[in-house]
């Protein structure tokens, strides 16, 4: 069954503390044949606590001429360089570059509610394009860089007002753990509301909670039904192999075309 992971990340130096030997586009693209999916969403990432990231044009580099095998969504240093960062994305869009933009909330201490946000609304809502938010835990929550403490975490509940007072489609990750019956309830409320399930676990670390997060996709799905979920990895962190299970164990007894949606129809809705 053919798939886009709406969420993957790639780099070409080595990665510790994780399952692949590598995550080069090379890599993933054989990961991609060996699980049938048709489409790779790369995220641009900005991590300026630990001064890592691949940035908006070095991704680009990376997977120029490539078009047919990846996509990308761009992102920016919202702390530091935020007009820089917002004049890149501009530039992206109107050349075509990218599909969406990805939100470090966790990583970056972001104020939803202020002047510089509101021109990242405008500029994914002028141009149709989802934004997508890192929701809940971070790997870095209650961990101190120098004197900043990155504690706080995006909830469900705190990105609703984006869809619902804007209109704009807003893609939670990591199904916004453990924050999982508030996302249930702000998925409910807005069709224009969407999680992915990348990142539900450390494939390396956290093999006892593969089945916990079985039962809260089937709890998710459920409840709000096959059009608002999309499949993801969060890769290198979260293996294909792993992705792959969550879908086929939680979707036992659903139809081909109600995994389908999940697997592909949906994500290629927002990507258009």
């Amino acid at each position: 069954m053919r798939k886009i992971d709406i969420h993957c990340h790639t780099t070409n130096r080595k990665v510790p503390d994780v399952i692949p030997e590598s995550a080069t586009t090379e890599a993933i693209l054989e990961e991609m044949i060996n699980h049938d999916i048709e489409t790779t969403v790369l995220l641009a990432t900005y991590f300026p606590h630990k001064g890592t990231g691949v940035s908006n044009f070095r991704l680009y580099d990376w997977i120029r001429g490539r078009e047919n095998d990846f996509c990308m969504f761009g992102s920016l240093d919202f702390e530091h360089y935020f007009y820089q960062g917002l004049n890149e994305l501009e530039e992206l869009v109107e050349r075509a570059i990218i599909k969406g933009v990805k939100i470090y909330t966790g990583y970056q201490n972001i104020d939803l509610h202020s002047d510089k946000f509101k021109q990242i609304i405008d500029l994914v809502k002028n141009y149709d394009m989802p934004l997508m938010f890192h929701t809940g835990q971070s790997y870095t929550s209650k961990r101190k860089y120098g004197k900043l403490a990155i504690t706080e975490v995006a909830k469900p509940t705190d990105l609703e007002f984006i869809a619902a007072d804007y209109g704009v489609q807003v893609i939670m990750s990591h199904m916004g753990k453990p924050f999982f019956k508030e996302l249930i309830e702000v998925v409910k409320r807005n069709e224009n509301m969407y999680a992915d399930m990348s990142g539900l676990i450390d494939s390396k670390f956290d093999r006892d909670e593969k089945f916990l997060m079985v039962e809260e996709i089937k709890r998710f799905l459920g409840e709000c039904g096959v059009k608002q979920f999309l499949f993801g990895t969060d890769f290198p962190v979260q293996t294909h192999k792993d992705s792959v299970y969550f879908i086929e164990a939680s979707m036992k007894g659903y139809t081909d075309k109600e995994k389908q949606a999940v697997y592909y129809d949906n994500a290629r809705r927002l990507l258009k």
